[in-house]
């Protein structure tokens, strides 16, 4: 279980019911998104049993058409498809607590009890709630103890909470592999490469923050960086009416990468020139063979090898090789 749906966040005074069934349709949106990329999610039994308007519960105000809300026809779809194969999670284990502080709110939501529990215990796992509420790392305390739990309601939060849980669970090899694709799924790892973390000398350790650091912005922005022919710098600058496409040559990927902070650059001709330079920095994916000279370097010593997105790999930026060093023309 990663997700857990908070149930205080579904309180509805009544009013603007527009934007509370916006709300609804975003919450929806992102188990979409956790489905899609299989994160497991489960709610208590309360969620439907509390009073969200008056004395009305969730039930009542999701599906009596004489309450004020009365759902439009495609969003009660929605919502019957979710909590007819929703799973509760106090079907197989009792509340841990009810009452919570949620950034010196106090709430009664068994389900935020729940993750601070497993936070606690080294287990990530995050709420989801409706969005409006609360967002992103909030402090949580449950019986006077605090912990830091993420609440998810869209994409920046969502990677966020992932890219978070290599703190909470440290995990090994396996455990970084499987938690990867969904603190970075804009990214390709290709098949091994995290095992090539114990060729890092000074191992994962060494290098971890920055590593971290370096697959959050190729997450962000890689498959961009390589590919936009705006000439901007960045994604956030305007985009400029009626200009024609500007080549994305080296130096501009070079210029992008560094304005977030990390300086990544191309192998030399004459790496490239020598066979056994090269092929120590190819890697194969189907049946496309990639030259992966774009590098990282950290300290003077260890490299992230990456490589440009490809038809491939789903036109995903790559990364391809995790080495303390490859062999140099002349020094092999």
């Amino acid at each position: 279980m990663r997700f857990v749906l908070e149930e205080t966040s579904w309180t509805w005074d009544g009013s603007d019911r527009d934007a509370y069934i916006e709300r609804i349709e975003q919450f929806l949106d992102r188990l979409d998104v956790a489905r899609e990329r299989d994160e497991p999610y489960a709610a208590s039994s309360e969620l439907l049993r509390q009073q969200v308007l008056g004395t009305n519960e969730l039930s009542e105000l999701l599906w009596n058409q004489d309450l004020p809300l009365n759902l439009p026809p495609e969003v009660s779809q929605r919502i019957a498809a979710l909590f007819n194969s929703l799973p509760y999670w106090d079907e197989e284990m009792d509340w841990p607590a009810i009452e919570v502080s949620i950034t010196n709110h106090v709430a009664m939501s068994p389900s935020t009890a729940l993750a601070h529990k497993r936070v606690t215990e080294g287990s990530a796992t995050a709420c989801i709630p409706l969005p409006g509420t609360f967002r992103g790392r909030c402090e949580v305390v449950v019986d006077g103890r605090s912990a830091q739990v993420h609440f998810v309601v869209d994409e920046a939060s969502h990677r966020e909470f992932f890219r978070d849980a290599f703190d909470v669970e440290r995990p090994n090899e396996a455990g970084l592999e499987a938690l990867a694709s969904h603190a970075y799924p804009d990214l390709f790892f290709l098949d091994g490469v995290w095992g090539e973390l114990r060729h890092f000398e000074g191992g994962y350790a060494r290098v971890r923050d920055s590593l971290h650091r370096l697959l959050a912005v190729l997450d962000d922005y890689g498959a961009w960086v390589f590919t936009d022919e705006t000439g901007r710098l960045s994604p956030h600058e305007p985009m400029l009416d009626n200009e024609p496409s500007k080549p994305v040559t080296d130096q501009l990927i070079q210029q992008r990468l560094i304005g977030w902070g990390f300086d990544v650059a191309p192998e030399k001709p004459n790496v490239r020139d020598d066979g056994v330079c090269r092929r120590a920095r190819e890697r194969v994916l189907e049946s496309r063979t990639l030259y992966c000279e774009w590098h990282y370097k950290f300290g003077y010593v260890n490299r992230v090898h990456i490589h440009p997105p490809v038809t491939e790999s789903k036109d995903k930026l790559i990364v391809a090789i995790f080495r303390d060093h490859l062999p140099l023309p002349g020094r092999y």
